[in-house]
């Protein structure tokens, strides 16, 4: 009972158990915050995408309406409409248009598919053979006309019936823009935002 050989090589090995499981835990909660962070800048990823989605519509809404007769500057690729290159910053980044008299749509729009969209950025590039799959963002728009009351004031001058007039008033477009981007691992971010156009204020048309 009193012999005391070995003790020590019993406790070595405790202190290396203890030391494992430390090491262990360490690297799955290091494995756990690494997925975390991929996953967030993923969600950023997909939420900013989605986001430039809605400023495209509204640079190609306010340029169609600048060139009612619908853009007519596109090239053809596997049977779409494309605009190639149209971020310089961005190589190979392609929209594609499809519907060419944006203006016209009307109403509410219909959820952003692959089978049904207004407008579709690739910010990757434009491949018909694997545009399902690849990261994308599509966007619906449609817009409802109202007119803005205006207001009249007579200014009397020298005698009655003789001044300066002045009015105001006209008309506006309220677009509702829906955009979805597809991204990395399944992702997918849908924005929704609207647009409110002055008519008389549209963009020259560049396409």
């Amino acid at each position: 009972m009193n012999n005391e050989n070995g003790f020590v090589l019993v406790g070595a090995l405790l202190i290396m158990t203890l030391l494992v499981l430390i090491g262990i835990s360490a690297t799955t909660s290091s494995v756990l915050e690494l997925q975390i962070s991929g996953a967030d800048r993923i969600h950023a990823e997909t939420f900013y995408q989605a986001d430039s989605g809605t400023q495209i519509a509204v640079r190609l809404i306010e340029e169609s309406l600048g060139a009612t007769e619908g853009f007519t500057n596109l090239t053809s690729d596997g049977g779409f409409d494309v605009l190639k290159d149209p971020d310089p910053d961005i190589a190979n980044s392609t929209i594609v248009i499809g519907t060419k008299d944006l203006w016209k749509n009307e109403g509410a729009p219909n959820e952003p598919k692959d089978a049904d969209r207004d407008i579709a950025y690739f910010p990757k590039g434009f491949d018909p053979a694997t545009a399902d799959t690849s990261l994308r963002t599509n966007v619906t728009l449609a817009g409802l006309t109202t007119t803005v009351e205006g207001e009249g004031l007579q200014m009397v001058a020298g005698y009655e019936g003789k001044g300066k007039g002045t009015a105001g008033g006209g008309g506006k477009i309220t677009y509702t823009i829906h955009s979805r981007h597809i991204g990395r691992s399944n992702s997918e971010t849908n924005i929704q935002v609207a647009w409110l156009h002055v008519i008389g204020l549209e963009l020259e048309g560049r396409y």
